[in-house]
């Protein structure tokens, strides 16, 4: 099985928001429809997206936090620990399209505690290995995009 034209814009979208492209963004949530994705599947995958992100951001901190020290934040929840098991499900039931954007996300935030996480959840829902070296080449994709359209001010 290959990845539908719908799941390809999902995770398209997924990795644009991961990746911070705005202009990737943009043109994903215009062609989702377009794909046979309905209004609630965009607004999920952009969650999922947006939730991964965030759980890149936890983990980076936990890790800058482990390396440099307590003195960089100080006492508090800066230290969480399950983050990546937090996020696979996202507090919701876990879903074909969820995994798929949750692996493109955790590619393009770099962060693989979470891809590994996602990418368990997505072989457990019946997801191929070759759909999820799928998922990573178009989410490699999409970061070289988004890179590109950034760097082209250096």
């Amino acid at each position: 099985m290959s990845l539908s034209p719908k799941e390809r814009e999902l995770v398209s979208l997924g990795a644009s928001i991961a990746s911070g492209c705005e202009r990737c963004t943009e043109v994903h949530v215009r062609d989702a429809p377009k794909a046979g994705a309905s209004r609630e599947e965009i607004a999920s995958a952009i969650k999922r997206a947006l939730e991964v992100r965030e759980a890149a951001q936890r983990v980076m901190r936990r890790h800058a936090v482990k390396v440099f020290g307590r003195r960089l934040f100080g006492p508090g929840p800066d230290d969480p620990e399950g983050v990546a098991e937090e996020v696979a499900d996202g507090g919701e039931p876990p879903t074909r399209i969820g995994a798929l954007v949750g692996i493109a996300a955790s590619h393009a935030v770099n962060c693989p505690g979470v891809l590994e996480e996602h990418a368990e959840a997505a072989l457990e829902l019946g997801v191929t290995e070759r759909e999820i070296q799928s998922v990573l080449r178009l989410s490699k994709f999409i970061k070289g995009k988004a890179d590109s359209l950034c760097c082209k001010w250096i």
